[in-house]
């Protein structure tokens, strides 16, 4: 199946590409999912990476005719986060994808948030053998879907423009995870935000501790199980690797 996949981006500078950006794209530019194209779609980023290590286009343009395999698609005006639930920059980039994806004749879309990874066989084979439906993953410590991660197939195309199409002001009321009408919460994939939890900090677990450099130790976060599928929302001083077959 012809494989489009992306991440949203918006990035503020140099480190912030290098650190958040270019990690994911060296993670996933030779595998271990099957992509024809792999792009970031782009919510007016004040910083673009030089041209010689990803293209940037217009966000506009015809994207079917761009020949190279890795790309930054940009749309020219930030429109950035209000609140926790009115992130107009984001909805933008995430229901683009499926504009491309009919642009390139995909029959599938994969998006993989910059922060999370795919880090089994087994959740790649399932990404990549997945032929219908729209698929998300869940979030085990907070019990809810996992956007980060999605598989939406060409059945689904039409339900993913009928999101786009019913709002065009991009003023949803509140997060993807309770609007997006996904057919399959994947929940025998083993993956949370694991950057989020805290250990052996006893009365210091408030997160207004958190600016102190001892709590950045990673003594004091839980790391990533050896058992986990994926992990979301991964920070710098978390390690990654994928588990082949």
């Amino acid at each position: 199946m012809k494989t489009l996949l992306f991440c949203t981006s918006y990035m503020k500078d140099a480190e912030a590409w290098q650190q958040r950006y270019q990690r994911w794209l060296d993670y996933y530019r030779n595998g271990p999912i099957n992509a024809d194209k792999i792009l970031m779609i782009d919510d007016g980023s004040p910083y673009l990476p030089p041209a010689g290590i990803i293209q940037t286009v217009a966000a506009d343009s015809d994207i079917a005719a761009h020949d190279a395999i890795h790309g930054i698609a940009r749309f020219e005006k930030n429109l950035g986060r209000q609140s926790m639930s009115l992130y107009p920059g984001w909805w933008r980039s995430f229901l683009h994808s499926v504009t491309i994806a009919r642009a390139m004749g995909a029959d599938k879309i994969v998006h993989i948030e910059s922060d999370a990874y795919t880090l089994s066989q087994r959740l790649v084979d399932f990404i990549n053998d997945t032929q219908s439906g729209w698929h998300v993953m869940w979030a085990q410590r907070y019990a809810m879907p996992e956007t980060a991660i999605q598989i939406i197939c060409r059945d689904q195309f039409d339900a993913m423009e009928k999101v786009r199409d019913d709002r065009p002001a991009l003023d949803f009321a509140d997060i993807a995870e309770r609007l997006l009408p996904f057919t399959s919460v994947n929940r025998q994939f083993v993956g949370d935000r694991y950057s989020e939890f805290k250990r052996n900090r006893g009365i210091f677990r408030s997160r207004k501790f958190n600016f102190l450099p001892i709590f950045q130790w990673d003594f004091f976060w839980e790391p990533i199980p050896h058992d986990a599928d994926f992990a979301t929302q991964v920070v710098g001083r978390q390690k990654v690797a994928f588990r082949g077959a």
